[in-house]
């Protein structure tokens, strides 16, 4: 009789590359707006996820500490600072794998921050990109908001 794995997580590592080859892929099967898109929405689900599977929550100063804390291990990119601007989570990254393959942004790293903050403080969170190294930047820059309903 099969074992009964349902409801089992399964974890697994892979290159960066991976990143760059799924932007490739998406970009040349749906064109530019929609590869990017799917690229910020896949990254927001997988940050989401590492939340949950890891067990992280918390709220306001407890919230960033993760976020950084996670954030080393991850290997995206090498974190600069993270700062909390009243509302406002401004996070200075280096080395971003997605700004060295000339790609217009950082698009997976954007979503899993985002999915990461959400899943940590279960509240939906947005991230945005204000600057870029693959747009000239020094280092890429987000900035992370918790998305107000109504």
């Amino acid at each position: 009789m099969a074992e009964d794995t349902s409801g089992t997580q399964g974890f697994f590592i892979m290159s960066g590359e991976a990143i760059k080859t799924l932007q490739d892929e998406l970009m040349a099967v749906l064109g530019a707006a929609l590869a990017r898109s799917f690229l910020f929405r896949f990254g927001y689900k997988c940050g989401h996820i590492n939340a949950r599977d890891l067990n992280l929550t918390a709220q306001g100063r407890g919230a960033i500490n993760y976020l950084e804390e996670i954030w080393m291990e991850m290997g995206l990119a090498r974190p600069k600072s993270i700062t909390v601007k009243g509302d406002v989570v401004e996070i200075i990254l280096l080395e971003t794998l997605e700004s060295t393959y000339g790609g217009k942004g950082c698009d997976f790293t954007r979503g899993f921050l985002g999915g990461l903050m959400a899943g940590i403080t279960n509240q939906p969170h947005f991230c945005t990109e204000e600057k870029c190294v693959s747009k000239g930047g020094k280092h890429c820059v987000f900035r992370l908001t918790e998305e107000k309903s109504g």
